[in-house]
């Protein structure tokens, strides 16, 4: 095909000079590429802060229960929800750019990205407090006081 292209542009003009040519096909993949590349580096990144958040709440966590002081992180969670959801909603016009046939503030969406932040919490505390459940054995070097 592309020896046919050359023949016929050389009977028209033989000054003319076919440079890089390729069916679209093979073009349009190269074009394509950095607006899939960004998709994928995003996710990329948001599941290094997905797994971040795992482990910052698994360290929260096991220090609360280590203090048993849990009614301080209880409090503290609803805030959370509000700074994380407002800065999402903050956020969401620098993303709107990278998503197609679907807007930056889908309902569904902010739903699905909390059920996933509350399983993956349950799923960190789940060590800590079967930790907690377990009796401690008594220290037989203790001195009683």
């Amino acid at each position: 095909m592309i020896h046919t292209l050359s023949e016929t542009v050389a009977q028209v003009d033989l000054l003319l000079a076919l440079h890089d040519v390729q069916p679209m096909t093979a073009a349009i993949p190269n074009v394509e590429a950095p607006r899939t590349f960004n998709p994928i580096l995003i996710a990329a990144f948001a599941l290094g802060a997905l797994l971040l958040s795992v482990a910052g709440i698994y360290a929260v966590v096991a220090f609360n229960v280590s203090l048993r002081s849990q009614e301080i992180a209880i409090r503290m969670a609803p805030l959370g929800w509000v700074l994380g959801i407002a800065a999402a909603l903050a956020m969401s016009r620098l993303v709107a750019s990278f998503l197609f046939e679907v807007r930056a503030t889908n309902p569904f969406l902010y739903a699905g990205g909390a059920a996933l932040m509350i399983l993956m919490a349950l799923l960190a505390s789940i060590i800590p407090a079967l930790k907690a459940r377990r009796p401690t054995p008594p220290n037989p070097c203790a001195v009683p006081r």
